[in-house]
């Protein structure tokens, strides 16, 4: 007879992935001593299993609440936690058992008046969903000057014993990927109006070394595992790292799982590498890895220290915009509404990949000179950009950011929001809004849930902004780039190149559709 055993949530995700390799059933039983049929119905609550895991809760954790009403009101104050650390608002203790106890209230039920949240629910609701106790990075909490000279003056010892391209830094950033530069949008010479600004947001992680000679591709976390706009494409051939939950944020799970990546990625290289994080209660940095060493940023420091934080971020959003303008001004031209012009999840996959190729190795240089990654590779590489030495290196980076600035303002002018243009600083900062979901009651500090119903009627799994348009065939496209070429030819020759390239793609694209192995070249007139 087996012996009874109880498995941990990391132990069932483990046994659930040796099941999609065709691993039976009696060889899993044998293997995690437990029965059949507990196998079985392991496998059968696979999805809560993988939801659980990839919400942070803690791999240790043996069973879920037995109760349905208690596993809705854990369910509910861990959303809670986690919007308000999304929004890096401290929680301590008390004030998590306090929204505890609103939340069951609410919630109602038999006994509700009874449940006290005492510190015994909040140390096994701590270990249940992996919280950590640690102190909380707040970036815009105030920044002590003597933390961040001690911290500059010991980081080349840090990083003597590795080579600069061996060094990195990597940061998360919110991004309301649909987002418009107002709450109306006019067309300087065109009639297109109304609409709202979007509030869907991606996350974006962002990595790369002190050098800039290796930029890892880009992380999104978006809602929906495979978005409408992605049916008919392979996820794992995306320009990004493409993940999903279902408050698109980071946790501690999928931040693992992009190590295990980059470090497989470091294995296959040869190299070990020294990565720069703050200390979000995502960044696990106890978890050691082969290739990777892992180093916190002292707290409240990031706004200072954190080479992403002293411009590459603002640079990466600057490119992305321009691209979401581009697009606006294009779809202009034949939309009636803000609502006609249509952004996808793809679009914004695209747009993070150009953007941060578009980023470039003098400005990521620079930001780790800033931050004090002081080293003779990076000032060279930094130089060969400026005229004088003499620059101070906050100089050479507004430089950087300025110029980024500058051309998303120029593209803007094209923009009238309200019969005024929105500047290019006040349509970046439209990420660091705060989120409509809750705000502070600033006579009592009580939090109050303000959005909720529609924070719970948008989280769905679907992509609804597809475009309705039917899409043309390939020999109509490419009677499409023959008029292009026309184009070309008599008003813009410096199109050529690029015309001629999607006119290749095209052509190859027909020669290998299906059927064409019976097309003569009368059927292709004829279709003409």
């Amino acid at each position: 007879m087996t012996t009874k055993h109880t498995l941990t949530l990391s132990e069932k995700i483990q046994l659930i992935r040796e099941n999609e390799e065709k691993v039976s059933y009696r060889t899993l039983a044998d293997r995690y001593k437990i029965s059949i049929g507990s196998v079985s119905n392991i496998i059968k609550r696979k999805v809560e299993y993988i939801e659980s895991y990839e919400q942070n809760e803690s791999s240790t954790k043996k069973r879920n609440l037995r109760d349905e009403f208690s596993q809705q009101h854990d369910q509910q104050v861990y959303e809670w936690f986690a919007i308000q650390r999304s929004k890096n608002i401290p929680v301590s203790g008390p004030l998590l058992q306090e929204r505890a106890r609103q939340i069951r209230q609410q919630l109602g039920g038999t006994a509700a008046s009874d449940f006290k949240a005492s510190n015994g629910w909040l140390e096994k609701f701590r270990i249940r969903h992996n919280i950590q106790h640690r102190i909380i990075c707040g970036e815009s909490a105030a920044v002590d000057p003597k933390t961040v000279d001690e911290w500059k003056k010991r980081l080349p010892s840090i990083i003597e014993q590795y080579d600069p391209n061996d060094v990195y830094n990597a940061d998360e950033t919110g991004l309301f990927f649909k987002a418009l530069p107002g709450r109306s949008l006019v067309m300087a010479k065109e009639a297109c109006k109304g609409g709202k600004r979007s509030k869907e947001r991606f996350t974006v992680l962002l990595c790369t070394n002190m050098t800039g000679t290796d930029k890892l591709k880009p992380l999104l976390i978006g809602k929906a595992a495979k978005p409408r706009c992605f049916k008919h494409l392979n996820i794992k051939e995306l320009p990004v790292t493409w993940r999903s939950n279902r408050t698109s944020w980071m946790t501690a799970s999928l931040f693992d799982d992009w190590l295990v990546c980059v470090n497989q990625i470091m294995i296959k290289q040869k190299r070990k590498i020294l990565l720069f994080i703050d200390n979000a209660p995502c960044h696990n940095a106890d978890i050691e890895y082969s290739n990777i060493s892992l180093k916190l940023f002292p707290p409240n420091t990031t706004s200072k220290l954190q080479p992403l934080d002293q411009g590459i971020v603002k640079n990466f959003k600057c490119y992305y915009r321009q691209y979401l303008v581009k697009h606006v001004i294009s779809r202009c031209a034949v939309a009636t509404s803000s609502d006609d012009i249509i952004i996808t999840a793809l679009d914004a996959v695209h747009w993070t990949k150009r953007a941060w190729q578009a980023v470039t190795q003098s400005t990521i240089c620079n930001t780790f000179r800033t931050a004090g990654f002081a080293c003779s590779t990076i000032k060279n590489v930094a130089n060969t950009t400026i005229n004088s030495d003499s620059d101070s290196d906050e100089e050479i980076l507004t430089n950087d950011i300025s110029t980024a600035l500058q051309n998303l303002d120029l593209l803007l002018v094209h923009l009238n929001i309200g019969g005024q243009s929105l500047s290019a600083i006040e349509f970046i900062e439209m990420d660091e809004e705060t989120p409509v979901f809750n705000e502070w009651n600033d006579v009592d500090n009580s939090l109050i849930i303000v959005d909720e119903q529609h924070y719970n009627n948008n989280n769905n799994d679907e992509d609804d902004d597809m475009s309705t348009e039917t899409p043309p065939k390939v020999i109509e496209a490419m009677e499409m780039v023959r008029r292009l070429h026309l184009l070309a030819a008599t008003q813009q020759p410096q199109l050529h190149s690029l015309i001629y390239q999607l006119d290749s793609q095209l052509t190859q694209l027909f020669i290998d559709s299906k059927g064409v192995t019976q097309t003569t070249i009368d059927d292709f007139f004829h279709r003409n």
